[in-house]
């Protein structure tokens, strides 16, 4: 469960930057989105997930070693990713 909540919030954070990058005008090719959005998705996604702090903090809120207060941040997590995913189908890009 963990892991998909970083690979989604890496997912997500790489569709927005590569969004913001294409429409700039720096990606113009397919070929180039593509690329640079799956790299910097795996690369993020493998720190993240290496980064033992942010994980086991995340893996104690899961676990409910954190009380009440822990399983809030993880339905938080959950409803950012939908609301995140909500805005890149419905509008192309992040709205911050």
């Amino acid at each position: 469960m963990i892991e998909f909540l970083i690979y989604f919030a890496t997912l997500f954070g790489t569709l927005s930057v590569v969004g913001a990058a294409g429409n700039s005008g720096l990606l113009n090719s397919a070929f180039q989105r593509g690329f640079a959005g799956v790299s910097t998705q795996i690369v993020s996604a493998k720190f993240l997930l290496n980064y033992t702090n942010l994980e086991s903090y995340l893996w104690a809120c899961y676990d409910g070693k954190l009380g009440l207060v822990g399983y809030l941040l993880i339905f938080s997590l959950g409803v950012l990713m939908v609301t995140w995913a909500s805005n890149l189908y419905n509008y192309r890009q992040a709205i911050i």
